[in-house]
C-alpha cells in the first residue's frame, strides 16, 4: 500500500475521534496518530514467529482492556486492541486469535524507505489543525517538533500510558480477508 493519503478533514475526524476516545493525551500522542495513520506497521519486525511471540507477551502482561476495540485511522489503517485476545481463552483459541492478527499485521507491513522527511512535510501541513484540537502547552508542541525535525518515532506519552494502557496493533482494514479470519475467532 505504501503511504496512505490523507486530507484535512480526514486528519480532522481522526483527531476529534482520537480525543473523543482518548481525551487525556499530548502534543507526541497525535504525532503517533498521524504517523500511524500514514504509514502503518512500516516499521515492525518481519518476524512471524517474533511478532507471535510480543502479541502473546503483551496479552499476558496487559492489566486493562485497550479501548476502544477498533479504532479507523483515516482511509487505510485501524488500531485493533489486543482484547479481543483474552487471556482467558482456551490455549488453542487464543493461539489461532494471535496467529491470524499476526498473519494480518505483517501483511499490513508495508517495506518503506526514510520516511522522515515526508512525515516532516505532512507534520508541517496538519500542525495547525492539530494544536487547535490540542491546547496544550507550547513547551509540550515544541518537544513533538524536535522529535519531528530528529526523524523520531516515539512511544505514546506517559500521560496517555496511565490513562490507557495501549496494547493494540495497526493493520490494514483494506485487507478483508484478514479481517473476516481474525472475526471468525472472535464470534
Amino acid at each position: 500500500m505504501g503511504i496512505c493519503k490523507l486530507s484535512a478533514d480526514i486528519v480532522a475526524q481522526m483527531v476529534k475521534d482520537e480525543l473523543k476516545y482518548h481525551p487525556q493525551l499530548e502534543p507526541v500522542d497525535l504525532y503517533k496518530l498521524l504517523y500511524q495513520a500514514l504509514y502503518g506497521p512500516f516499521h515492525i519486525v518481519q518476524d512471524y514467529e517474533q511478532v507471535c511471540r510480543a502479541i502473546q507477551a503483551e496479552v499476558e502482561l496487559s492489566s486493562s482492556r485497550y479501548e476502544p476495540a477498533y479504532q479507523k485511522l483515516g482511509p487505510c489503517y485501524s488500531r485493533v486492541s489486543l482484547a479481543y485476545i483474552d487471556r482467558g481463552d482456551e490455549p488453542q483459541l487464543k493461539q489461532s486469535k494471535i496467529a491470524a492478527l499476526a498473519d494480518w499485521l505483517l501483511d499490513s507491513s508495508v517495506v518503506l524507505p526514510d520516511v522522515s522527511s515526508d512525515f516532516q512535510r505532512q507534520w508541517k501541513l496538519y500542525r495547525h489543525l492539530l494544536q487547535s484540537a490540542l491546547p496544550a502547552s507550547t513547551e509540550t508542541w515544541q518537544r513533538a517538533d524536535c522529535l519531528v525535525e530528529a526523524g523520531k518515532l516515539p512511544s505514546h506519552s506517559q500521560t496517555f500510558h496511565q490513562h490507557y494502557q495501549p496494547h493494540y496493533r495497526l493493520v490494514n482494514m483494506n485487507l478483508t480477508k484478514h479481517y473476516q479470519i481474525f472475526m471468525e475467532f472472535n464470534k
